[in-house]
């Protein structure tokens, strides 16, 4: 089932020149975004969950590392949450790292916040990148 959000998503997104597709599952709905910044590419996923403007913005995969790298990444992540407010970055159990959004409950254009939220998580990741790198390979 594809829930309202998701197409509202969709629609504001082709209507901004954006490629992106729409993937169903039986419990949500997902718009699912490539997004090629300068220095990594990266996929975006928008998942509703019910017909409400419930969304979730998710970048998973950012970068991966291995578990002794865990503590300097740990810090790299905390760096860009200090810089940053609008994603939250994590250093997830299986080694990878992850940027997550969840929009307010009541957003009235959730479709024109969510070309907005891409283009502003476009710019953050690959601001980022550079240094969850430099935590890695240091």
């Amino acid at each position: 089932m594809i829930f309202q959000a998701t197409q509202e998503i969709y629609d504001a997104m082709l209507e901004a020149d954006l490629k992106c597709q729409i993937q169903e599952h039986e419990e949500s709905s997902a718009i699912h975004a490539g997004i090629r910044g300068d220095n990594t590419d990266f996929n975006i996923l928008f998942i509703s969950r019910d017909n409400d403007a419930d969304v979730s913005m998710r970048i998973f995969n950012i970068a991966k590392f291995p578990a002794e790298k865990m503590p300097a990444v740990c810090a790299a992540v905390n760096e860009c949450n200090g810089k940053y407010r609008y994603l939250r970055f994590t250093a997830d159990e299986d080694n990878t790292v992850t940027a997550a959004y969840d929009f307010a409950v009541n957003t009235e254009n959730i479709g024109k916040s969510a070309v907005e939220l891409c283009m502003r998580a476009m710019n953050i990741v690959d601001e980022c990148y550079p240094i969850l790198m430099k935590a890695i390979y240091s």
